[in-house]
């Protein structure tokens, strides 16, 4: 699993196919933009981008990918892309 919150951090997906690298580019640039690029992910609002195989388990804190509803799923052949909002009660 890699988490992505900046594009400071994009340099961790430099391994998979181009097309995905940009398709998680626009989301953590649409990320930057609105919640800022210094934020902290893992305490500051704004969002983060997950990256991980098909049946591997998610370890983020809150989230069950079994439970909760997308709100956008796309197709990246052979690729799956989710859109999930979540926060803090």
């Amino acid at each position: 699993m890699i988490k992505i919150g900046t594009k400071n951090e994009l340099f961790r997906i430099s391994h998979l196919p181009i097309h995905i690298q940009n398709a998680i580019s626009q989301d953590v640039a649409l990320l930057d933009e609105n919640y800022g690029e210094d934020r902290n992910v893992d305490v500051d609002m704004g969002g983060f981008v997950v990256v991980c195989e098909k049946n591997e388990s998610l370890h983020i804190e809150n989230f069950n990918k079994n439970l909760d509803t997308s709100e956008f799923a796309q197709v990246i052949c052979p690729y799956k892309k989710y859109l999930y909002i979540a926060g803090k009660e």
